[in-house]
Protein backbone atom coordinates (compact mmCIF):
# COMPACT_ATOMS: atom_id res chain seq x y z
CA UNK A 1 0.00 0.00 0.00
CA UNK A 2 1.29 3.44 -0.93
CA UNK A 3 -0.20 6.16 1.26
CA UNK A 4 -1.23 9.19 -0.77
CA UNK A 5 -0.19 12.35 1.07
CA UNK A 6 -1.73 15.79 0.67
CA UNK A 7 0.75 18.39 1.91
CA UNK A 8 -0.47 21.85 2.93
CA UNK A 9 2.01 24.73 3.20
CA UNK A 10 5.07 25.08 0.99
CA UNK A 11 7.36 27.16 3.16
CA UNK A 12 10.76 26.05 4.42
CA UNK A 13 9.59 23.08 6.49
CA UNK A 14 6.99 22.02 3.91
CA UNK A 15 9.60 21.84 1.17
CA UNK A 16 11.99 20.01 3.48
CA UNK A 17 9.33 17.36 4.08
CA UNK A 18 8.67 17.13 0.34
CA UNK A 19 12.33 16.20 -0.18
CA UNK A 20 11.97 13.67 2.63
CA UNK A 21 8.96 11.98 1.06
CA UNK A 22 10.73 11.94 -2.29
CA UNK A 23 14.09 10.59 -1.12
CA UNK A 24 13.79 8.90 2.28
CA UNK A 25 10.29 7.79 3.30
CA UNK A 26 8.98 4.43 2.15
CA UNK A 27 5.34 3.53 1.62
CA UNK A 28 4.08 7.02 0.81
CA UNK A 29 3.91 9.54 -2.02
CA UNK A 30 2.92 13.20 -2.06
CA UNK A 31 0.11 13.30 -4.59
CA UNK A 32 -1.23 16.79 -3.85
CA UNK A 33 0.19 20.07 -2.55
CA UNK A 34 -1.54 23.26 -1.43
CA UNK A 35 -0.43 26.82 -0.85
CA UNK A 36 -2.14 30.20 -1.06
CA UNK A 37 0.75 31.25 -3.30
CA UNK A 38 -0.54 29.82 -6.58
CA UNK A 39 2.78 30.18 -8.38
CA UNK A 40 4.57 28.24 -5.64
CA UNK A 41 1.90 25.52 -5.61
CA UNK A 42 2.06 25.16 -9.39
CA UNK A 43 5.86 25.03 -9.47
CA UNK A 44 6.13 22.45 -6.68
CA UNK A 45 3.33 20.35 -8.13
CA UNK A 46 5.10 20.22 -11.48
CA UNK A 47 8.42 19.31 -9.85
CA UNK A 48 6.96 16.48 -7.76
CA UNK A 49 4.31 15.27 -10.24
CA UNK A 50 1.52 16.18 -7.84
CA UNK A 51 -1.77 18.05 -8.20
CA UNK A 52 -1.79 21.70 -7.14
CA UNK A 53 -4.51 23.04 -4.85
CA UNK A 54 -4.96 26.58 -3.63
CA UNK A 55 -7.62 25.87 -1.01
CA UNK A 56 -6.87 23.54 1.92
CA UNK A 57 -10.41 22.17 2.21
CA UNK A 58 -10.41 21.15 -1.44
CA UNK A 59 -7.18 19.19 -0.96
CA UNK A 60 -8.43 17.60 2.29
CA UNK A 61 -11.62 16.36 0.66
CA UNK A 62 -9.96 15.22 -2.56
CA UNK A 63 -10.03 11.53 -3.50
CA UNK A 64 -6.38 11.95 -4.46
CA UNK A 65 -5.21 11.95 -0.82
CA UNK A 66 -5.42 9.41 2.03
CA UNK A 67 -3.74 11.50 4.73
CA UNK A 68 -3.08 15.17 5.45
CA UNK A 69 0.31 16.70 6.21
CA UNK A 70 -0.02 20.23 7.62
CA UNK A 71 2.96 22.59 7.32
CA UNK A 72 0.98 25.83 7.20
CA UNK A 73 1.15 28.69 9.72
CA UNK A 74 -0.20 28.09 13.23
CA UNK A 75 -3.30 30.32 13.08
CA UNK A 76 -4.89 28.13 10.35
CA UNK A 77 -4.07 24.76 11.94
CA UNK A 78 -7.31 24.37 13.87
CA UNK A 79 -9.58 24.77 10.84
CA UNK A 80 -7.45 22.44 8.71
CA UNK A 81 -7.23 19.77 11.41
CA UNK A 82 -10.95 19.80 12.10
CA UNK A 83 -11.66 19.61 8.38
CA UNK A 84 -9.40 16.56 8.09
CA UNK A 85 -11.08 14.91 11.09
CA UNK A 86 -14.48 15.49 9.47
CA UNK A 87 -13.20 13.86 6.29
CA UNK A 88 -11.98 10.90 8.35
CA UNK A 89 -8.34 11.33 7.30
CA UNK A 90 -5.30 11.00 9.60
CA UNK A 91 -3.26 14.14 10.16
CA UNK A 92 0.35 15.02 10.73
CA UNK A 93 0.59 18.63 11.94
CA UNK A 94 3.75 20.62 12.45
CA UNK A 95 3.89 22.43 15.79
CA UNK A 96 2.21 24.36 17.23
CA UNK A 97 -1.05 22.46 17.36
CA UNK A 98 -2.70 25.88 17.74
CA UNK A 99 -1.39 29.28 18.86
CA UNK A 100 -3.44 29.19 22.09
CA UNK A 101 -4.65 26.49 24.47
CA UNK A 102 -8.31 27.49 24.06
CA UNK A 103 -8.18 26.65 20.35
CA UNK A 104 -6.55 23.30 21.10
CA UNK A 105 -9.50 22.26 23.25
CA UNK A 106 -11.75 22.07 20.18
CA UNK A 107 -9.34 19.63 18.55
CA UNK A 108 -9.18 17.51 21.71
CA UNK A 109 -12.98 17.39 21.87
CA UNK A 110 -13.30 16.35 18.22
CA UNK A 111 -10.68 13.62 18.53
CA UNK A 112 -12.17 12.24 21.75
CA UNK A 113 -15.59 12.18 20.05
CA UNK A 114 -14.05 10.15 17.21
CA UNK A 115 -12.80 7.64 19.78
CA UNK A 116 -9.41 7.22 18.11
CA UNK A 117 -6.20 9.19 17.86
CA UNK A 118 -6.19 10.77 14.41
CA UNK A 119 -3.29 13.21 14.76
CA UNK A 120 0.47 13.10 15.23
CA UNK A 121 2.10 16.40 16.20
CA UNK A 122 5.50 17.43 14.90
CA UNK A 123 7.60 17.52 18.06
CA UNK A 124 10.45 15.78 16.26
CA UNK A 125 12.90 15.81 19.16
CA UNK A 126 11.13 12.77 20.66
CA UNK A 127 12.48 10.80 17.68
CA UNK A 128 16.05 12.09 18.05
CA UNK A 129 18.55 9.33 19.01
CA UNK A 130 20.25 11.62 21.55
CA UNK A 131 17.09 12.52 23.43
CA UNK A 132 15.90 8.90 23.31
CA UNK A 133 19.18 7.74 24.84
CA UNK A 134 18.93 10.48 27.49
CA UNK A 135 15.41 9.33 28.38
CA UNK A 136 16.63 5.74 28.75
CA UNK A 137 19.44 6.88 31.04
CA UNK A 138 16.99 8.76 33.26
CA UNK A 139 14.60 5.79 33.35
CA UNK A 140 17.44 3.41 34.34
CA UNK A 141 17.85 5.22 37.68
CA UNK A 142 21.59 5.60 37.10
CA UNK A 143 21.44 9.36 37.72
CA UNK A 144 19.47 9.03 40.92
CA UNK A 145 16.90 11.65 41.85
CA UNK A 146 16.71 14.29 39.09
CA UNK A 147 17.21 17.79 40.50
CA UNK A 148 18.04 20.19 37.65
CA UNK A 149 18.08 20.35 33.86
CA UNK A 150 20.06 22.91 31.86
CA UNK A 151 18.83 23.57 28.31
CA UNK A 152 19.92 25.87 25.52
CA UNK A 153 18.18 26.68 22.25
CA UNK A 154 20.47 28.69 19.98
CA UNK A 155 19.93 29.82 16.40
CA UNK A 156 22.57 31.54 14.26
CA UNK A 157 20.05 34.29 13.46
CA UNK A 158 16.36 35.02 13.01
CA UNK A 159 14.61 37.34 10.53
CA UNK A 160 13.15 40.71 11.45
CA UNK A 161 9.69 39.11 11.41
CA UNK A 162 10.66 37.02 14.47
CA UNK A 163 8.88 38.51 17.49
CA UNK A 164 9.57 38.31 21.21
CA UNK A 165 6.47 36.12 21.61
CA UNK A 166 7.89 33.65 19.10
CA UNK A 167 10.79 33.00 21.46
CA UNK A 168 8.23 31.26 23.68
CA UNK A 169 5.72 29.92 21.14
CA UNK A 170 8.20 28.81 18.47
CA UNK A 171 11.51 28.20 20.25
CA UNK A 172 10.90 27.27 23.90
CA UNK A 173 7.96 25.11 22.84
CA UNK A 174 10.40 22.32 21.93
CA UNK A 175 12.02 22.34 25.37
CA UNK A 176 8.58 22.37 26.99
CA UNK A 177 7.61 19.20 25.19
CA UNK A 178 10.94 17.42 25.64
CA UNK A 179 10.94 18.10 29.40
CA UNK A 180 7.59 16.29 29.67
CA UNK A 181 8.95 13.48 27.46
CA UNK A 182 12.15 13.03 29.48
CA UNK A 183 10.60 13.22 32.95
CA UNK A 184 7.07 11.87 32.39
CA UNK A 185 5.63 14.75 34.37
CA UNK A 186 4.09 18.12 33.74
CA UNK A 187 5.42 21.65 34.13
CA UNK A 188 3.58 23.56 36.86
CA UNK A 189 5.16 27.02 36.66
CA UNK A 190 7.01 29.30 34.24
CA UNK A 191 9.02 32.48 34.61
CA UNK A 192 10.69 34.37 31.76
CA UNK A 193 13.72 36.48 32.67
CA UNK A 194 15.06 39.26 30.47
CA UNK A 195 18.81 39.79 31.02
CA UNK A 196 19.92 43.42 31.23
CA UNK A 197 22.21 42.94 28.26
CA UNK A 198 21.09 41.94 24.77
CA UNK A 199 23.09 40.99 21.72
CA UNK A 200 23.85 43.75 19.23
CA UNK A 201 22.81 41.33 16.47
CA UNK A 202 19.14 41.38 17.55
CA UNK A 203 16.65 43.70 15.87
CA UNK A 204 15.58 46.59 18.14
CA UNK A 205 12.19 45.01 18.96
CA UNK A 206 13.75 41.75 20.20
CA UNK A 207 15.19 40.98 23.63
CA UNK A 208 17.83 38.32 22.99
CA UNK A 209 18.85 36.23 24.88
CA UNK A 210 16.10 35.21 27.29
CA UNK A 211 16.17 32.75 30.19
CA UNK A 212 13.05 30.68 30.91
CA UNK A 213 12.70 28.93 34.26
CA UNK A 214 10.36 25.94 34.51
CA UNK A 215 9.40 23.82 37.50
CA UNK A 216 7.79 20.39 37.31
CA UNK A 217 5.33 18.59 39.55
CA UNK A 218 8.08 16.86 41.53
CA UNK A 219 10.13 20.03 41.89
CA UNK A 220 12.70 19.61 39.12
CA UNK A 221 13.99 23.06 38.13
CA UNK A 222 14.85 23.68 34.47
CA UNK A 223 16.61 26.70 33.00
CA UNK A 224 16.31 27.24 29.25
CA UNK A 225 18.58 29.71 27.47
CA UNK A 226 16.94 31.11 24.33
CA UNK A 227 19.62 32.80 22.23
CA UNK A 228 18.29 33.10 18.70
CA UNK A 229 21.04 35.33 17.26
CA UNK A 230 24.06 33.46 18.63
CA UNK A 231 25.86 33.83 15.26
CA UNK A 232 27.86 30.60 15.23
CA UNK A 233 25.25 27.89 14.57
CA UNK A 234 22.14 25.95 15.52
CA UNK A 235 23.11 24.57 18.91
CA UNK A 236 20.73 22.54 21.09
CA UNK A 237 21.85 21.57 24.58
CA UNK A 238 20.35 19.49 27.36
CA UNK A 239 22.12 18.38 30.54
CA UNK A 240 20.28 16.47 33.27
CA UNK A 241 21.65 16.82 36.80
CA UNK A 242 20.95 13.84 39.04
CA UNK A 243 21.82 13.21 42.67
CA UNK A 244 24.36 10.54 41.67
CA UNK A 245 25.48 11.52 38.17
CA UNK A 246 24.77 13.80 35.23
CA UNK A 247 23.94 13.03 31.61
CA UNK A 248 23.50 15.21 28.54
CA UNK A 249 23.42 15.42 24.78
CA UNK A 250 26.73 15.23 22.94
CA UNK A 251 27.82 17.86 20.44
CA UNK A 252 26.03 15.98 17.63
CA UNK A 253 28.76 17.07 15.22
CA UNK A 254 28.62 15.22 11.91
CA UNK A 255 32.31 15.65 11.03
CA UNK A 256 35.55 16.90 12.49
CA UNK A 257 38.81 18.13 10.96
CA UNK A 258 42.34 17.70 12.31
CA UNK A 259 44.90 20.21 11.04
CA UNK A 260 48.00 22.05 12.26
CA UNK A 261 45.56 24.54 13.84
CA UNK A 262 43.99 21.84 16.00
CA UNK A 263 40.70 19.94 15.87
CA UNK A 264 37.55 21.62 14.50
CA UNK A 265 34.01 20.29 14.34
CA UNK A 266 31.19 21.26 12.02
CA UNK A 267 28.23 22.89 13.77
CA UNK A 268 24.72 22.50 12.38
CA UNK A 269 23.24 25.68 10.93
CA UNK A 270 19.54 24.79 11.02
CA UNK A 271 17.00 22.54 12.70
CA UNK A 272 16.61 20.60 9.44
CA UNK A 273 20.30 19.71 9.55
CA UNK A 274 20.59 19.02 13.30
CA UNK A 275 17.39 16.95 13.52
CA UNK A 276 17.40 15.33 10.06
CA UNK A 277 17.25 11.82 11.53
CA UNK A 278 14.46 12.79 13.93
CA UNK A 279 12.41 14.28 11.10
CA UNK A 280 12.89 11.13 9.01
CA UNK A 281 11.83 8.91 11.89
CA UNK A 282 8.74 10.88 12.84
CA UNK A 283 7.41 10.98 9.28
CA UNK A 284 8.09 7.28 8.73
CA UNK A 285 6.25 6.57 12.00
CA UNK A 286 3.22 8.48 10.71
CA UNK A 287 3.21 6.60 7.41
CA UNK A 288 3.71 3.22 9.08
CA UNK A 289 0.73 3.77 11.40
CA UNK A 290 -1.49 4.55 8.43
CA UNK A 291 -0.25 1.51 6.51
CA UNK A 292 -1.03 -0.73 9.50
CA UNK A 293 -4.43 0.86 10.01
CA UNK A 294 -3.34 1.83 13.54
CA UNK A 295 -4.23 4.87 15.61
CA UNK A 296 -1.63 7.61 15.54
CA UNK A 297 1.30 7.36 17.97
CA UNK A 298 4.03 9.82 18.93
CA UNK A 299 3.26 13.35 20.16
CA UNK A 300 -0.50 13.81 20.43
CA UNK A 301 -3.10 16.55 20.35
CA UNK A 302 -3.07 16.42 24.15
CA UNK A 303 0.68 17.03 24.16
CA UNK A 304 0.11 20.04 21.93
CA UNK A 305 -2.62 21.32 24.24
CA UNK A 306 -0.46 21.01 27.35
CA UNK A 307 2.46 22.75 25.64
CA UNK A 308 0.07 25.55 24.63
CA UNK A 309 -1.01 25.93 28.28
CA UNK A 310 2.63 26.31 29.34
CA UNK A 311 3.29 28.75 26.48
CA UNK A 312 0.29 30.85 27.51
CA UNK A 313 1.78 31.12 31.02
CA UNK A 314 5.16 31.95 29.50
CA UNK A 315 3.68 34.75 27.43
CA UNK A 316 2.05 36.19 30.54
CA UNK A 317 5.42 36.09 32.32
CA UNK A 318 7.06 37.70 29.30
CA UNK A 319 4.85 40.73 29.95
CA UNK A 320 5.24 41.08 33.72
CA UNK A 321 8.38 39.10 34.59
CA UNK A 322 6.54 37.16 37.28
CA UNK A 323 6.24 33.42 37.85
CA UNK A 324 2.98 32.05 36.47
CA UNK A 325 1.43 28.77 37.51
CA UNK A 326 0.19 26.24 34.95
CA UNK A 327 -3.03 24.36 35.68
CA UNK A 328 -3.51 21.25 33.56
CA UNK A 329 -6.91 19.49 33.45
CA UNK A 330 -7.29 15.75 33.78
CA UNK A 331 -6.04 13.97 30.67
CA UNK A 332 -8.75 12.14 28.66
CA UNK A 333 -8.39 8.35 28.62
CA UNK A 334 -7.81 8.41 24.85
CA UNK A 335 -4.34 9.88 25.37
CA UNK A 336 -3.32 7.63 28.26
CA UNK A 337 -3.11 4.43 26.24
Amino acid sequence: MTVKIGLIGLGMIGRDHLQRFNNVITGAQVTAVCDINRAAADAVAAEYHATAFYDADELINSDQVDAIFICSIGPVHKAQILSAFKAGKPVFCEKPLTPTADESQEIIAAEVAAGKRLLQLGFMRRFDPGYQALKQTIASGELGEIMLIHCAHRNPSVPESYTLEMAVNDSATHEIDIIRYLLNENIVSVRVDKPRKKTSRAYPHLQDPLIVIFETESGVRIDDELFVNCNYGYDIRCEVIGENAISGLTEQALTYTRSPNGVSRHISQSCMERFATAYDREVQNFVDNISRGSAMTGPSSWDGYVVALVCDAGLASLKDGQKHDVTIPECPALYLA
